[in-house]
């Protein structure tokens, strides 16, 4: 069975029983690129292993906090699966969760933009697998100048309203900058900026993101620690 049929049968399974719509052929350019992408990432085998995902570290934020530096935790799992735990000097930790089309924010449960933002986060943290296991549902979004390169995007639909974009550099296969959309009365835009890139368990990962939404900087996450274990604790994505 090829590389991306294997990829797509373990992402199915571990996704439950949604249904994509229905499949076109990707262009051989588009097949080319995810497959550069996921060989980046470290291939097949480190596609799968990206299933969960735990990573600490510090995040600043320029719009609450004024520049300061929290304590960020967070989890992911696949599918749709998030925690995010950030804890700012002098103020309660934030504690943000998302378990398939449900999230919870300080243990209430939220609808809306703040749901339709964990959703999108979820999907870029798993960018490579979606691009794999749904590569015929891929938009070719054209090329982008970022940051001196000339990057290429694909675009998948994560949700009703809801689409993620990966900007890859076409020679490494590296995913230099995503971008979530959400669509509605109140229209999103979260953009990330990825660097400082490590090898971790022989998947790749970036230990720095600049953050951005709808246009305005909102500060930078740099990852201190990632790990990628076999399971996750149970009540991880419990509000």
């Amino acid at each position: 069975m090829p590389v991306h049929s294997l990829l797509l049968l373990a992402l199915t399974l571990s996704a439950g029983p949604s249904a994509p719509p229905s499949p076109r052929r990707a262009t051989p350019e588009v097949h080319a690129l995810v497959a550069r992408c996921v060989e980046a990432y470290g291939g097949s085998k480190a596609v799968v292993r990206m299933a969960r995902i735990r990573e600490e570290g510090t995040v600043t934020s320029e719009v609450l906090h004024g520049g300061a530096a929290g304590r960020l935790v967070r989890a992911y799992q696949r599918s749709g699966r998030l925690r995010v735990e950030i804890a700012y000097p002098g103020s309660p930790p934030e504690v943000r969760v998302l378990d398939g089309g449900r999230g919870w924010r300080f243990g209430e449960e939220v609808h809306g933009p703040l749901l339709a933002s964990m959703i999108l986060q979820a999907a870029r943290l798993d960018l490579p697998s979606l691009l794999a296991a749904w590569e015929d549902r891929i938009v070719d979004g054209g090329a982008l100048e970022h940051e001196g390169k000339r990057l290429r995007v694909l675009a998948l639909e994560v949700g009703p309203g809801l689409r993620i974009e990966a900007g890859i550099d076409p020679g490494t296969g590296r995913i230099l900058r995503s971008r979530g959309v959400g669509v509605g009365a109140m229209p999103l835009e979260f953009v990330t900026r990825y660097s400082d890139f490590r090898t971790v368990d022989g998947v790749l990962v970036a230990f720095r993101e600049g953050n951005f939404a709808n246009g305005r900087s909102t500060g930078e996450t740099v990852l201190e620690k990632v790990e990628l274990p076999g399971a996750l604790p149970d009540g991880t994505f419990r509000p």
